[in-house]
């Protein structure tokens, strides 16, 4: 019998895949609702959902390789599981805060810098493992 080894990232990255899917699609449709523009022309809506897909893209790689980082290193696998819903959770409110109407609501803010501290913890982690100060 062959042992099968469970991944921990990959979950969280198969997460984000389809958020980012969603995200694209909505700012397809937004796009094609405002005359095909590729630019946000002045709408608050499409906009928001510019920044919401860029977002995605600009943090979560980085985000997510320091994570599988951290499960080569065999990190406990509930620190790798706290560190995903933390950013699926920061993640979140960065959208849900987008979405309000004025575009920056309070959870904008927090979702970013809660992505901030999974960063910075992920790296003190790494940090940390390589010196072998943790397993």
């Amino acid at each position: 019998m062959m042992d099968h080894l469970t991944f921990i990232t990959p979950i969280y990255a198969g997460f984000f895949g389809i958020m980012f899917v969603v995200l694209s699609w909505r700012v397809s449709n937004l796009r094609g609702k405002h005359d095909g523009k590729a630019h946000d022309g002045g709408h608050n809506e499409l906009s928001a959902a510019v920044r919401a897909q860029s977002n995605i893209v600009e943090y979560l790689p980085f985000a997510l390789l320091l994570m599988w980082m951290l499960e080569t290193m065999q990190i406990n696998p509930w620190i790798l599981h706290a560190l995903g819903a933390l950013l699926v959770m920061a993640r979140l409110l960065h959208v849900h805060g987008l979405n309000e109407p004025s575009g920056n609501g309070p959870g904008r803010k927090l979702g970013t810098r809660l992505t901030w501290v999974h960063i910075v913890i992920c790296s003190l982690l790494g940090f940390a493992g390589a010196l072998g100060f943790i397993l």
